[in-house]
């Protein structure tokens, strides 16, 4: 009987130790009230920006489309005649020629001489505008400064009114064989005394 009573007593025992042990409140974990790390901000460097995606050579971009014209100059010689203008006789030859000085958009400068047959030459220097510069097809308006030389008078020419003249053509230009172009320009130079036609035939090269 004592037992009995031994182990009835021993088994309420446990019945309450594992009652309590789990009624018992969990140890609270603290909560962690530090201040989160400071992040480091640093200034954007200009430098570590993007990269653009590499543009394509310009050789490339000729193998490509090639109808490009990718020169900044040009060299060209030509031929024609001139007149009295309104009066058209086209009786007098001339040789000249022109240089474009480098510049990859218009507006460019352009520097040139013709000498005419009758014995007088032409110094002009201008500005020329160029419509669609990166095609075959290249017309173009040119404005320039005009002044006619001739050698019986030598530098004399240079005070004389007449001698001066306000220059301006409309071209035609086409690159038959990149960088080979013909270019038809007809001109008119006109000062306070009379007017004169150019009529002249060039062949340029670029580069």
């Amino acid at each position: 009987m004592s037992k009995l009573r031994i182990f009835v007593s021993a088994t309420i025992v446990l019945i309450f130790v594992s009652v309590t042990a789990t009624a018992a409140p969990q140890p609270e974990v603290p909560e962690d009230r530090s201040p989160p790390p400071a992040v480091e901000v640093r200034p954007i460097d200009e430098n570590m920006g993007v990269a653009p995606a590499p543009k394509a050579s310009a050789a490339a971009y000729r193998a490509e489309r090639p109808e490009y014209y990718n020169y900044s100059q040009a060299f060209t010689v030509r031929g024609g005649t001139s007149t009295d203008f309104p009066k058209i006789s086209l009786d007098d030859a001339l040789l000249g020629f022109a240089y474009m000085f480098p510049k990859f958009l218009s507006p460019k400068l352009e520097a040139g001489a013709d000498l005419h047959e009758s014995g007088r030459g032409h110094v002009h220097v201008g500005t020329r505008w160029i419509y669609f510069e990166r095609s075959y097809f290249r017309p173009s308006v040119k404005l320039a400064l005009d002044h006619a030389i001739d050698g019986r008078y030598g530098l004399g020419t240079l005070v004389k009114r007449e001698d001066w003249f306000a220059r301006g053509s409309a071209t035609l230009e086409y690159v038959f064989l990149n960088p080979y172009s013909l270019r038809l320009e007809p001109e008119m130079l006109i000062n306070f005394d009379h007017t004169i036609l150019v009529i002249t035939l060039g062949l340029s090269r670029g580069w």
